[in-house]
């Protein structure tokens, strides 16, 4: 079994075939009672392998609203919904792209195969992940296309980047001949992969740091679910199977009755009803011609094990995933703390390392060390292992990763609004952290961004002068389960590391988007293009 395939599945926690009692605190307070370790992670965090199912896949898919997404909030230019369309839409000028021409090696078994990518689609966030024979009656006549891919796939073919990232020109070289490419009919593929992001709870009006994301739940779960729909099509093309992207803005398929025929939601009351969720929460899904082993449907709601939906597995978890009271960590916080207690730490009112501030001397792009191995500081063998980003793409995961975070250079910094909002800079800190956590950061926390954070010189050995002085610095957690999980020699630690890039360059890339919205100038500084150091 090569690689290729083996990395995700690195996901996958150890079993012991026992079932495990642990007690352990969860990140709203609450008590986690039943350990997850033996849970297979293909699983994912609900119960769903206990809920009864259909004898048979659907003969005909119920009629269902489909509502287009629209990602312009012009009544409202505070919402954070206005700044996530350019990255829907880049998203979705991503969704097709060239199949691989050497297959890899991989099992022809289909239950083996579906496992595989629902541990990968979790192990990128997803909340519920199915699959389904791709019904004739879900493809769209005409397919629902993004209005705003178009200027973004011109600007994919024509922009030169300035970075040096490693295998960078490859990445580019690739959107241009690919970018957009997704005018086929899918009538060849045979299955798909159903992505189902949970809401959390709705902000209160009168919350802290509510004013920017209020309103925002479906376009949240929208991008949040496509960036794990582009990435899992990537994934299959580089294995050698033809597959396709669809979001709620672009789609040859109706997702609603996907997820109905994955058995991810089930037809109630006149619209998809998903168990534990209800209508909150959004869909992508991934067409392909790979061969997988179709989820059965569902039974209706009234037919489900109230022990399943409403008791002891769900109020406490027995399963060992997500239960009543931790599978949402904002159910009892405010979206501006963050979902962990960040609050009970003690502060002080500098850091407790001395910084001699006005004697740290600042250091040229040039100087770091993914620069010094690309220009042979470390030696030809090193040299010739960075060309093309090898050392990152030898990981099918990572490399599948790798291509929307190359996209998403041309999104990181922008034009300025030219009229600044009034504000107050408590709230503008609230409501920036509220926005981080909300759409899915770990950590976040505001601080003075001085000089000597600054590189002296970017890629191409400009001067840089110190833009800004505030910043947000992030965290995204990589995964402990995951890495407890690894062999030490499956490659999953790229992976782990491509996917915290990627989820920073979507949702930074969308805070610095807005705060030039509202008139502040703003650049996220990712992994692909950034000028400062993030340590200090």
């Amino acid at each position: 079994m090569s690689e290729q395939w083996v990395a995700p599945q690195a996901g996958v926690k150890r079993q012991s075939g026992t079932l495990v009692f642990a007690a352990a605190e969860c990140d709203d307070g609450t008590m986690k009672l039943f350990s997850g370790k033996s849970r297979p992670v293909h699983l994912g965090p609900y119960p769903m392998e206990r809920l009864r199912r259909q004898d048979a896949a659907l003969a005909r898919l119920p009629d269902l609203p489909f509502a287009p997404l629209d990602f312009r909030a012009d009544a409202r230019p505070e919402s954070i919904v206005n700044a996530m369309g350019p990255f829907q839409a880049m998203i979705d000028a991503l969704r097709a792209g060239q199949v691989n021409a050497a297959p890899a090696d991989i099992p022809a078994d289909p239950t083996a195969r579906a496992q595989h990518l629902k541990a990968f689609g979790y192990f990128n966030d997803a909340s519920m992940m199915g699959v389904c024979a791709l019904h004739r009656d879900a493809i769209l006549n005409p397919p629902r296309k993004n209005p705003d891919t178009a200027a973004l796939v011109t600007d994919l073919k024509q922009r030169q980047t300035k970075t040096l990232a490693a295998g960078v020109d490859a990445i580019m070289a690739d959107l241009r001949d690919t970018a957009g490419a997704d005018q086929a009919p899918v009538t060849s593929h045979t299955h798909a992969l159903v992505i189902l992001v949970a809401y959390p709870r709705d902000p209160r009006p009168d919350e802290p740091g509510s004013d920017w994301i209020a309103d925002a739940q479906p376009h949240r779960a929208a991008l949040r679910a496509s960036e794990n729909a582009v990435v899992l099509a990537e994934y299959l093309r580089i294995l050698g199977f033809d597959a396709r992207a669809h979001s709620a803005c672009a789609t040859d398929v109706n997702l609603p009755q996907l997820a109905i025929a994955a058995g991810l939601t089930v037809s109630h009351d006149g619209a998809a009803q998903a168990p534990w969720l209800g209508a909150r929460y959004g869909l992508a899904a991934v067409t392909t011609d790979m061969q997988l082993a179709p989820d059965l449907p569902l039974r209706p709601l009234p037919e489900q094990p109230a022990s399943i939906l409403r008791g002891a597995v769900w109020q406490l978890g027995t399963h060992g995933g997500a239960s009543a009271r931790s599978h949402d960590p904002y159910a009892k916080r405010d979206f501006a703390d963050g979902p962990h207690p960040f609050e009970t730490l003690k502060r002080v009112d500098t850091p407790t390392t001395y910084i001699d501030a006005a004697n740290v001397p600042r250091v040229p792009k040039r100087a770091d060390m993914f620069a010094r191995g690309q220009f042979g500081d470390m030696g030809p063998r090193v040299q010739d292992a960075m060309k093309g980003g090898n050392h990152v793409v030898k990981c099918a995961p990572a490399a599948a990763q790798r291509r929307l975070l190359g996209a998403l250079i041309l999104l990181q910094e922008g034009a300025v609004a030219t009229t600044a909002r009034a504000t107050t800079p408590d709230a503008d800190a609230a409501n920036l952290k509220a926005a981080a956590y909300f759409l899915g950061v770990d950590a976040a926390g505001s601080s003075a961004c001085p000089d000597w954070t600054w590189y002296s010189h970017d890629t191409t050995g400009a001067p840089v002068t110190p833009p800004h002085d505030q910043a947000l610095s992030v965290v995204i957690d990589q995964g402990f389960d995951t890495m407890e999980g690894a062999s030490g020699d499956d490659w999953i630690s790229t992976a782990q590391s491509m996917r915290a890039y990627l989820r920073f360059s979507v949702l930074g890339g969308v805070l610095a988007r807005h705060l030039r919205d509202l008139g502040f100038a703003a650049k996220a500084h990712t992994v692909m293009d950034g000028d400062v150091l993030q340590p200090p």
